[in-house]
């Protein structure tokens, strides 16, 4: 039987329950589009958010203390950068198409939602960045293992079928020249700064164009009171200042992940030797 049970991933903690199987469908990654608050106004709302949140917490705490013998549900993520390459002048740029690529495949995944496994496409904080995760949960039993590498294989044949002859979509962690190319480092091609980041090195229009995004970034800056230190000294030595807050956002670059059913998180258990007390 299947009993209620928490999934948890990056954006959303969702509940699978049975009365709901026919009417939810359970997707990592979820993102919905809102209006963000500028920095100025939510810090009037911020005590109400943090005590709103611990009722939340305590509420379903509550709810599903007692709860047992859960249906183990996990799963993964990955992300993908979209670059062009130039080989004639010898150069790779940002490819600034990941929400038309999102678009076109997600309007194919709801035509193919019948078939036993499919994808789902989320944005990231990049404009070249796309995220994707299995369409429905992984379980607790072993034959799911074997349909981890099935996914993945499938989200890059699908992804590759939306990609340009000069395109490319690596799932590396980092883009190498991100910040170094001036204006000749996206297509289409972008000016270097804007008021959200107002950045010496990037423009505005490499941000994803969801509004959370570019909130998130102008936000951070406002909130420090100054804009993000990215500098790095070539030497460290006793004369050399090592600037140790960086201030990048984990969200620049693409990274993998797993996500897990954690559940009665208790005093020696192995979930928090390996995930922390967070």
């Amino acid at each position: 039987m299947l009993t209620n049970s928490f999934w948890w991933c990056p954006f959303v903690l969702a509940v699978w329950s049975p009365s709901l199987a026919s009417a939810f469908t359970l997707q990592m990654g979820l993102l919905k589009v809102g209006v963000p608050q500028p920095w100025d106004k939510s810090k009037k709302n911020l005590n109400y958010v943090r005590e709103a949140g611990v009722r939340q917490f305590i509420s379903t705490y509550n709810r599903v203390k007692d709860l047992k013998g859960d249906e183990l549900l996990w799963g993964d993520e990955i992300e993908y950068g979209i670059f062009v390459l130039d080989e004639q002048n010898k150069k790779i740029r940002l490819s600034l198409r990941a929400k038309e690529v999102m678009d076109n495949l997600n309007a194919n995944e709801k035509i193919h939602s019948y078939e036993n496994e499919g994808c789902n496409w989320v944005p990231e904080y990049g404009a070249w960045m796309i995220e994707a995760t299995p369409s429905r949960p992984y379980t607790g039993y072993s034959t799911d293992l074997l349909r981890v590498e099935r996914n993945m294989r499938l989200r890059r044949k699908r992804l590759l079928t939306e990609l340009k002859e000069n395109e490319i979509a690596p799932t590396v962690a980092a883009f190498p020249l991100l910040g170094a190319l001036g204006d000749d480092g996206t297509v289409p091609p972008t000016e270097v700064g804007g008021p959200v980041t107002e950045s010496e090195y990037i423009g505005d229009q490499i941000i994803n164009p969801h509004p959370r995004f570019a909130a998130l970034s102008a936000n951070i800056r406002k909130r420090r009171g100054e804009k993000v230190n990215i500098r790095v000294p070539l030497f460290h030595d006793t004369n050399t200042p090592e600037y140790a807050d960086l201030g990048l956002e984990p969200s620049s670059g693409c990274c993998g992940e797993e996500s897990l059913l954690l559940w009665r998180f208790g005093k020696g258990d192995l979930s928090r030797e390996q995930y922390g007390n967070g």
